[in-house]
């Protein structure tokens, strides 16, 4: 079940790794997976974090026609206060306050690629410098009751 809304949200300061990898390099070799493990084992290091069990997964896209081949830039993070005090480990990234699209997915994350096909097919926001998923709690994501935000900016 997909639920989409139009909303405004402020600046968000986020804070941990990023990878440059396509689709098809990430489905053979589980990099997001791996990376987002990583930063669970890692976030007790990051200073000023808004919560213990969120995280977002930001996709910044290049300027190119998208095919799974593509290579474009991922990056996995918590919400943080501020950004001081940051270990040299770890990427800082700022959301910009603005406007989006917001399509809450229903469901384990194994079905999440068929809310971006619906994403496609409604052809929401397709032309977008990125866009980012929120996990409220990402230890759920396996559940049947997961569920994770997407958030595609509008153009302005």
């Amino acid at each position: 079940m997909v639920h989409i809304q139009t909303l405004s949200s402020d600046e968000k300061k986020l804070v941990g790794y990023t990878v440059t990898a396509s689709v098809n390099e990430d489905v053979e070799a589980n990099i997001i997976v791996r990376l987002r493990d990583k930063l669970m084992n890692t976030r007790h290091n990051i200073p000023h974090q808004l919560d213990n069990t969120s995280m977002y997964l930001v996709q910044r896209y290049s300027d190119c026609e998208w095919t799974p081949d593509v290579p474009f830039v991922h990056i996995l993070a918590v919400e943080v206060h501020e950004f001081s005090d940051i270990p040299n480990e770890f990427i800082q990234h700022t959301l910009p306050t603005r406007t989006y699209t917001k399509v809450t997915h229903h469901g384990p994350e194994s079905t999440l690629t068929e809310t971006y096909h619906a994403i496609q097919e409604q052809a929401i926001c397709s032309t977008r410098p990125f866009d980012f998923e929120y996990w409220a709690d990402v230890h759920s994501l396996d559940q049947e009751d997961s569920v994770i935000e997407i958030y595609l900016p509008m153009k302005e």
